[in-house]
């Protein structure tokens, strides 16, 4: 049994098995690399006040040997794809629904920490006392609120891809943001939970894809890498 196989054993052992899937943003590049986006929801979010009085977020954003919902391939991230990205000491910011004007954290300032585990990409982060980290830790501690998603791009060699187009395994990611997802996904599975209002907003309806179902945006994107895959 090699190392790989030793932690998806781990990760079936102690929790149940949870699917992820992608959400449409708006398109983003970072160094020419297209930016792609998913999200999971694993369970409650939870919110505690730390000892300074603050509060502080525990979650994941990504989960390891868990098959995505169709992209409409099906897609895996293998333990150790975030590896290379976080030793890089290259800055990663945490947000609301990926809005870069609502800032939750960064690797920067310290006020986010994020380290692979055997399950996943696990993130930790001290919420500010702002109107944004204020009310997520009002919808989290309800339940409204309960999936995180990350933003990534893929290097030369990061990923494979079986020989149909079918399966698709991230081996290897360049990690570019998290968020905390307050509306729907295209497709759904990480938790968060925030330890020490506003609504919840839906996504708004976009036109889908007659093959897919997924917004047109999100389609094409997802035509692209397989154009680019072999």
């Amino acid at each position: 049994m090699n190392e790989h196989e030793q932690v998806d054993e781990i990760v079936d052992d102690q929790h149940d098995s949870v699917r992820y899937a992608a959400i449409d943003i708006e398109r983003r590049k970072v160094n020419g690399r297209d930016v792609e986006f998913r999200t999971v929801t694993v369970g409650p979010l939870e919110v505690r006040e730390s000892d300074g009085g603050g509060m502080t977020f525990s979650g994941y954003a990504a989960v390891f040997a868990s098959p995505s919902e169709p992209l409409p391939f099906t897609e895996t991230i293998r333990s150790g794809a975030f590896k290379r990205s976080l030793q890089s000491g290259r800055e990663v910011r945490m947000f609301r629904n990926h809005n870069t004007d609502d800032v939750l954290g960064s690797t920067r300032a310290g006020t986010l920490r994020l380290s692979e585990d055997a399950r996943g990409l696990s993130v930790q982060a001290d919420l500010p006392d702002t109107s944004v980290g204020r009310d997520l830790a009002v919808l989290m501690r309800r339940g409204d609120v309960h999936s995180m998603s990350f933003g990534f791009s893929v290097p030369r060699g990061g990923d494979a891809w079986s020989d149909d187009g079918q399966t698709r395994e991230l081996r290897e990611v360049i990690l570019h943001e998290v968020s905390v997802v307050t509306g729907f996904p295209a497709y759904t599975a990480t938790t968060a939970a925030v330890r020490s209002d506003e609504p919840a907003h839906s996504e708004q309806d976009a036109p889908a894809d007659e093959q897919t179902g997924l917004p047109v945006a999100l389609a094409r994107r997802f035509n692209d890498l397989y154009a680019r895959k072999a």
